[in-house]
């Protein structure tokens, strides 16, 4: 868990060398401690000598792409995962939620949302949103999850998440029955408004899903409402 009492360190791995250092003296100015590598084998090296808070990775690199980072450095990194992106397909997005990528923003960069995201993020990492007393679980048909140990469980077998996976169980578990919209969960996880394109929670959705065994419709756990959201379906 990010602790609170120094600045977030953040590692950015971007080849552009002006995006790079845009978004270096950007989120100085925001508080952060920044270092920067502009190769996937630079951003490696880097990330794993460092152990950064919170990893602002590009998609495409040099050498080898951000994915490609990713599966080398899990599972020793355990920190905040910001995936940069100009491509929107979706399998590529997919495939970072399932490396723990916790959320991703698209080019061209707007500085506001990047922000935004990475105070959302933060948030998330330091528990500071609203949980269960101490001991208190969830329970939904037969399963289960445990806030305060990050656990969850499927007919009493531990399925192991990421924190992104995780944080999007806990909010659908903690509301059976009920349809939530798409603008509700990103604001509530993310700490953003929802423009109506963002991805990012279908993808989640998407590998929670996998993780459940419950891939293909029609769905025994989180059900699709058309036009409105997602229902995770009490019994």
């Amino acid at each position: 868990m990010m602790s609170t009492r120094h600045q977030p360190t953040l590692l950015i791995v971007e080849d552009d060398l002006s995006l790079n250092r845009m978004m270096s003296e950007a989120l100085q100015t925001q508080g952060y401690r920044v270092n920067s590598a502009t190769s996937g084998s630079q951003g490696l090296k880097l990330l794993r000598e460092w152990q950064p808070d919170i990893l602002l990775l590009d998609m495409m690199l040099p050498h080898f792409n951000g994915l490609e980072l990713l599966r080398q450095a899990v599972p020793e990194y355990c920190g905040i995962v910001l995936m940069i992106t100009a491509s929107d397909r979706p399998q590529l997005e997919e495939q970072a939620f399932d490396l723990g990528v916790h959320d991703y923003i698209q080019k061209p960069l707007r500085p506001h949302i990047l922000f935004a995201k990475l105070k959302a993020l933060i948030r998330l990492a330091q528990g500071q949103a609203t949980e269960p007393e101490l001991g208190e679980c969830y329970r939904v048909q037969n399963l289960k999850l445990v806030p305060t140990s990050r656990q969850f469980f499927i007919d009493d077998e531990p399925v192991a998440l990421t924190a992104a996976e995780f944080a999007i169980a806990e909010y659908l578990m903690a509301k059976p029955g009920v349809v939530l919209a798409r603008s509700d969960i990103v604001a509530a996880l993310r700490g953003i408004e929802y423009d109506g394109l963002d991805r990012a929670i279908d993808m989640r959705i998407s590998s929670l899903r996998k993780k459940m065994s419950d891939s293909v419709p029609p769905y025994k756990y989180i059900k699709t409402v058309r036009g409105r959201g997602y229902m995770l379906a009490a019994g």
